[in-house]
């Protein structure tokens, strides 16, 4: 391959400087490319994506404010609906305890009453066996002295051979009796 040629007919020289953006040569024209896309560059970030950023932040904060406003009322209400659900329940508890205090003190008048009709029923049942066993050892003491005063009229009849009244028969018990 031929080297290309140049407008006087010489053959261009090959020249090596190595990567152009390390030219020092070509520095200042650089900087000011590199100044204007970076001013252009800063003027877009501050224009445009700037305010959209800030937007987009602004929105998150509202959105984050409006949640947090919606969460506490959420527990305000739950807190109210707690205390709703909790009075009746402690409303409950406490009628419950009542009627169980007056189911319990109502269990104890009519235990006392049965107590004190048990006890009546038992004294007057008592008094009345009372009565009729002194009754019955008043009987039996009747017919004890009655069967003494037959056997002793009958032991003088068979001793002696005389005959003895009833009468006479019952004073000779009596006297036995008391000594």
């Amino acid at each position: 391959m031929a080297a290309p040629e140049t407008t006087t007919g010489t053959v261009a020289e090959h020249k090596s400087g190595g990567f152009p953006p390390f030219d020092t040569a070509t520095y200042p024209s650089q900087i000011f490319w590199l100044t204007i896309i970076f001013v252009g560059l800063l003027l877009v970030m501050w224009k445009v994506a700037v305010p959209r950023i800030g937007g987009v932040i602004g929105e998150r904060k509202g959105r984050i404010q409006s949640e947090l406003a919606k969460a506490e009322e959420s527990r305000k209400q739950a807190e109210h609906a707690a205390a709703a659900y909790q009075a009746p329940i402690l409303e409950a508890r406490e009628r419950a305890r009542a009627a169980s205090e007056a189911a319990r003190s109502e269990m104890a008048r009519e235990t006392e009453k049965a107590n004190a009709s048990a006890n009546e029923d038992v004294q007057r049942k008592t008094t009345e066996a009372q009565e009729r066993i002194a009754a019955m050892q008043k009987e039996a003491r009747a017919h004890i002295s009655a069967a003494a005063e037959d056997a002793v009229v009958e032991i003088v009849a068979r001793l002696t051979g005389d005959r003895i009244s009833r009468d006479e028969a019952a004073a000779a018990v009596r006297d036995v009796v008391k000594a």
